[in-house]
């Protein structure tokens, strides 16, 4: 059979007529009743418009594969496949001539080699998307964008997981499965995602409670496929879903599964009472309120009784809040506890009441007065009015900041008359005050008062908690100044609300020392001078050795396209190579880039090129293996500003000109151009001129009177940023401009005052040279002329040159040579 995720786009059974085929006569349904993009059966069913002549019988009548186009020599009914002719389940392709079978029909591939198959479709479907959705190829569907490349088929047509690159694949989990044990903890399971590359991702574990928007993070610093929860609350349904975490993309995940968790062990039942009846002896009826938070259903309450002076406990079982205690000794005391009992176990202890077994005998309870009352205090005063003897009162005031947890204090007072003033309470908090005394006789009936604190009850504070390492926890948060915070610690959710470690600080920071291969809950909150509301908890998974972030990541140095970071090792002595994962976020262009590094050094310098000047980046360095990451920001240097910014001021504007930043500049690309902006100091108004790639830049419709500033730098290439820094010149009024480094102002000079007077020097400067050169050619043509005629001699005929004197004396009547031209050659001979 062929699955339906090859069928046709869209039915054959609406195609227009050819002129090789018609179409058989069938009467028209009923009125439609069905969804666009469906066909109505003839019984009244809804089928997909691409299961209509597919060659198969999707409606119980076989009315979808009526009226299906077939040749014209060929009947309806079902003949033997002849030469050059189709049966009415297959289509006839011409050139050349060979039947396909109709499901190829419109399926948007050719199948024909003429292309006739795909020809005269119907339109597809007008579905519209929405902007976070993938809309299928054949327009019958629209799909999440996670759900694009992630290994499953959504689409009828496949298309959503066609032409996958690196950056649209999704790794999502499959078969996320949980299972829960005794102890509470719950084992979440699941299934690798094809193709992951398992080596450089490891999985996030994300909950939360039903019915909350935001999602809570469990990193588990691993890649392996299964995971334990130890921090979750008890008898609580929880959303949870695994999210694929690699070295550059946190992949998307929508599937969760939704979990209860196991029941816990339930809270101390409160206010215990004791009393004696009046018509029997050795028996004491006690009745006590549920406990607040049961974190499970009760499905018993476990009394317990002691006499006086013995270490042996006696036990017995309450279906309710009630119990009658029979058989005891007269005139003894006993002493009288009771637990919750829930699927887990039994819960915590109530406090211990004490009851003498005295026929008749019945203690009234204490009066509580409230005497004063503040912000963080309250005052109250304790009497009984009875002749039995008072030994001391206990006291317990019981207040909540949050659902979780119902907070006590304890107070134990000697006396029979006692007035206390109960300091570090919280304002606009209710208190309950609960209050019993002790006699020879055991303990009273409890009384109760409350109240409400004056003022305004200060914030939680907000915490942020993350391991640094396999044993510390680096915790930070907000809140007031000048108060003392307690840090509070746990590794299950009832262990942090009933036995957590804490510490305490009055800074809005602390490094926590824990034990390693742990999850823990973290809260703070403010414990002097006054007990404040906690922050929401946070869980921490602490990091294995091996996924330890590189330590003390630096900046060395800052270029213009360049930046030399440095790290050491998460190790002291690597033993062996290490395998760093670097990522370059650009901050600006929304794009980054990663690299590799292998050392065994313990520091590690590495120099990121191809940087752009002014830049933005974050730079993330981690092991190989998806350790904890080390982070830093920086910005590389910016684009000098261009040289020699000068004003020439004419008629009616001024033209800027500088010097062009690309001969000093070899990352400045000319076709970039600059940026002109001006300020108006009269008006405080800032204006953008333009841009250009010239030299210079015409402004007009200056105004008299009015200082401006202007600006020119190389041109922005990222919302104002990328743009180099700025060459300023103050033009304090028509006329004059001033340079902004030197601030002085230098009138303009006028151009022609400044051309004709060089010119004229210029053309000075040649006339004296040419006359220097004419004197000295002359004295020189002299100086030859007499050289020569000393040296003639009128004997010979010739001039001789020689370094004596040997010319005889009767030669002075010998013709002298008196000169010689320029044009015409002198010949001695």
């Amino acid at each position: 059979m062929i699955s339906r995720l090859a069928t046709a786009q869209s039915c054959a059974w609406h195609w227009p007529p050819s002129a090789d085929s018609h179409i058989l006569p069938f009467s028209t349904p009923g009125p439609s009743t069905c969804l666009p993009n469906y066909y109505r059966c003839s019984s009244g069913t809804c089928v997909m418009d691409t299961w209509v002549c597919d060659g198969y019988r999707d409606c119980a009548d076989g009315s979808d594969e009526e009226a299906c186009p077939s040749l014209a020599n060929v009947t309806a009914a079902s003949t033997p496949t002849q030469l050059g002719r189709c049966d009415r389940f297959e289509f006839e392709c011409h050139q050349p001539k060979k039947c396909i079978p109709n499901w190829k029909r419109c399926d948007g591939h050719r199948d024909c080699q003429d292309g006739r198959d795909e020809a005269n479709c119907p339109t597809h479907s007008t579905l519209t998307c929405m902007s976070r959705e993938f809309q299928c190829e054949d327009g019958e569907a629209c799909i999440v964008l996670s759900e694009r490349c992630d290994g499953f088929l959504d689409c009828s047509d496949e298309s959503d997981e066609k032409a996958c690159s690196d950056e649209l694949t999704v790794y999502k989990v499959q078969n996320l499965q949980w299972t829960a044990d005794f102890s509470g903890d719950v084992t979440l399971t699941w299934m690798r995602p094809k193709k992951m590359p398992s080596a450089s991702c490891v999985y996030n574990v994300y909950y939360r409670v039903v019915g909350e928007s935001i999602w809570k993070t469990l990193e588990t610093h691993s890649n392996k496929t299964n995971t334990v929860l130890k921090v979750l609350k008890p008898d609580t349904t929880y959303q949870v879903k695994v999210q694929v975490q690699c070295l550059s993309k946190a992949h998307n995940t929508n599937d969760f599964v939704t979990l209860r968790t196991p029941e816990g062990l339930p809270d101390a039942p409160r206010n215990l009472q004791l009393s004696l009846p009046r018509e029997a002896e050795g028996v004491v009826v006690g009745h006590w309120a549920p406990p607040i938070h049961t974190h499970g259903l009760i499905r018993e309450y476990i009394v317990e009784y002691s006499r006086s002076g013995s270490k042996m406990w006696a036990s017995q079982r309450a279906a309710s809040n009630f119990t009658e205690i029979n058989n005891l000794l007269v005139n003894t005391l006993y002493t009288v506890r009771v637990a919750a009992v829930t699927s887990r176990g039994i819960g915590n202890w109530s406090d211990s009441k004490c009851i003498t077994t005295i026929k008749g005998k019945v203690i009234p309870r204490p009066d509580i007065h409230i005497d004063s009352y503040g912000e963080n205090y309250l005052s109250f005063t304790l009497t009984m009015e009875s002749d039995i003897k008072v030994n001391g009162y206990v006291v317990n005031l019981f207040w909540a900041f949050d659902t979780h947890k119902q907070e006590r204090r304890t107070l134990n007072f000697r006396g029979s008359i006692l007035s206390h003033k109960v300091g570090n309470l919280t304002a606009h908090t209710s208190y309950e005050i609960s209050a019993w005394a002790k006699t020879d006789l055991g303990d009273s009936p409890l009384a109760f008062e409350h109240v409400m604190t004056r003022g305004v009850r200060p914030p939680a504070p907000s915490l942020k908690a993350k391991a640094i390492n396999q044993t510390a926890v680096e915790c930070t948060w907000t809140g007031p100044r000048n108060v003392v915070y307690g840090i509070f610690y746990a590794t299950s959710f009832l262990d942090l609300y009933r036995n957590p470690k804490s510490l305490t600080t009055s800074l809005h920071n602390k490094t926590v020392i824990v034990s390693k291969d742990e999850q823990y809950l973290f809260l703070v909150r403010v414990v002097v001078p006054y007990q404040g509301p906690s922050s929401d908890y946070v869980v921490v998974k602490m990091i294995p050795d091996s996924r330890l972030p590189p330590r003390h990541l630096h900046v060395v140095h800052t270029g213009k396209t360049s930046v030399v970071i440095k790290w050491e090792s998460p190790y002291d002595s690597p033993d062996q190579d290490l395998l760093y994962a670097i990522a370059v976020k650009d901050l600006i262009r929304k794009t980054d880039r990663s690299y590799k590094v292998k050392s065994r050094n313990s520091t590690v310098e590495y120099t990121l090129n191809k940087l752009e000047p002014g830049g933005k980046y974050h730079i993330i360095v981690q092991l190989g293996n998806m350790s904890k990451d080390a982070s830093i920001k920086i910005t590389t240097v910016s684009l000098s500003a261009p040289d020699a910014l000068k004003i020439i001021t004419e008629n009616d504007h001024i033209l800027l000109f500088w010097k062009s930043l690309g001969l000093k500049e070899k990352h400045f690309n000319e076709s970039r151009g600059y940026e002109i902006h001006m300020y108006d100091s009269a008006m405080n108004i800032t204006a953008y001129l333009g841009n250009t790639t010239d030299n210079f830049f015409k402004i007009s419709n200056l105004k008299m009177g009015h200082n401006y500033t202007f600006t020119v730098q190389a041109r922005c290439l990222f919302g104002s940023q990328i743009c180099g820094e700025p060459a300023i010149l103050l033009y304090d009024e028509l006329g004059s401009g001033a340079d902004a480094s030197a601030m002085q102002a230098a009138r303009s000079t006028d151009v022609a005052a400044v051309v004709v007077p060089i010119l004229f020097l210029i053309l000075l400067s040649l006339g004296v040279g040419f006359a220097i050169l004419y004197t000295k050619h002359r004295r020189l043509q002299s100086s030859f002329t007499a050289f020569a005629n000393s040296h003639y001699s009128s004997r010979l005929g010739s001039a001789i040159f020689s370094s004596g004197d040997d010319l005889g004396e009767d030669d002075e009547d010998a013709p002298m040579i008196t000169g010689f031209s320029d044009d015409v050659p002198m010949v001695i001979a």
